[in-house]
């Protein structure tokens, strides 16, 4: 347990807050201040009047939302294991480097190993094997030979679309979040990994 965190910027955010028309849940709430969060990182300095720092802003959540963030990645992996083996995938990165090429149509294999975060040798090992099982087929890259772009076979892409059926009948990894919950909790995710993205590129 963290000690000496003072909560008297966070009671100032919240008097601030239901002075506006913004609602009066906490979840407005929380909306809220991710927004005013977002105006001041786009017009100056990342930082909140009356709050600390943006490196020192909540550091009480940090870990509780890691440890939330990581639970609901083995949920969805245990979810959909099943489905995959049925297919013959081994992983939830073969299904997510599937998912890409859907989206990219045709890549270079360093940038779709890099883009799903994968270890470069886990990621080269792992096309060798789709591309055997013929999930994936590769060319010459035209414009630079000593380059192979990957793309999704035929076979992959009725072995994706077979997997996404499957989805439709798996436990529901967002639960019991209602429509305006779901695309909150998206919102927020996809901003996250905007932010993580941008810091490794």
């Amino acid at each position: 347990m963290i000690k000496n965190i003072s909560y008297i910027p966070l009671i100032k955010q919240w008097e601030a807050f239901l002075k506006t028309d913004q609602g009066t849940g906490i979840e407005d709430f929380a909306k809220y201040i991710l927004d005013e969060a977002e105006k001041k990182s786009k017009s100056g300095p990342n930082q909140i009047e009356g709050l600390p720092p943006r490196s020192a802003d909540y550091p009480y959540l940090t870990a509780e939302a890691g440890q939330a963030i990581f639970r609901l990645y083995k949920f969805s992996k245990m979810y959909s294991r099943p489905i995959m083996s049925d297919v013959g995938l081994n992983s939830f990165d073969e299904f997510s480097i599937m998912t890409t090429l859907l989206n990219e149509k045709e890549t270079a294999k360093k940038y779709l190993i890099e883009k799903n975060l994968i270890e470069f040798t886990t990621g080269m090992d792992m096309l060798k094997r789709m591309f055997k099982q013929k999930l994936i087929q590769e060319r010459v890259n035209p414009d630079d030979k000593r380059e192979k772009l990957v793309s999704l076979s035929e076979n992959g892409r009725k072995v994706l679309f077979k997997i996404l059926e499957g989805f439709q009948t798996m436990e529901d990894v967002l639960g019991d979040l209602n429509k305006k919950e779901r695309e909150e909790t998206i919102r927020y995710l996809e901003r996250l990994d905007r932010y993580h993205s941008s810091l490794n590129n």
